[in-house]
């Protein structure tokens, strides 16, 4: 079996004091919107067709700068990932409350979550501190490289 190396945004979207959250009801957890890059597709790109896939075609992704790079490594199911969290802003959030992801039958859904208020299940769990730090400094740096966490 050949090892790949697979690349995943993670979008960090804020507005209100909350951030857009994806809530899986099987495992009882929540994660940062986004997926893995396709080959061929730009950072921007990848971006644009998550936030289709997860929010709808007529959302507006506007890309401000990538926070994050982090190793995910999972040596015992064979996976490597290199994760860039990203942050931008939508052209449309009210309506993304509750929305369903169809591809896991309705037990995936969007949230917005108080970010002073980051819930213990959301992963990767060692990133919350970090994130809340940032966002009350205005998210002062980029491309911060925060390693192999959790």
């Amino acid at each position: 079996m050949e090892n790949k190396i697979k690349i995943r945004l993670r979008l960090i979207i804020i507005k209100n004091e909350k951030i857009l959250l994806m809530y899986d009801s099987i495992e009882n957890f929540y994660f940062y919107v986004g997926g893995e890059m396709e080959f061929g597709e730009t950072l921007a790109e990848c971006c644009t067709r998550e936030v289709h896939e997860e929010c709808g075609l007529d959302i507006e992704f506007k890309f401000k700068k990538i926070l994050y790079v982090r190793d995910f490594i999972m040596k015992e199911h064979n996976e490597h990932s290199l994760e860039m969290f990203v942050l931008g802003n939508l052209n449309k959030t009210d309506e993304l409350e509750g929305k369903k992801d169809a591809e896991f039958d309705g037990k995936k859904w969007l949230t917005w979550v108080d970010i002073n208020h980051l819930p213990e299940n959301l992963y990767p769990k060692t990133l919350s501190s970090k994130l809340l730090t940032d966002y009350k400094a205005k998210f002062p740096n980029s491309g911060e490289y925060v390693g192999a966490i959790e």
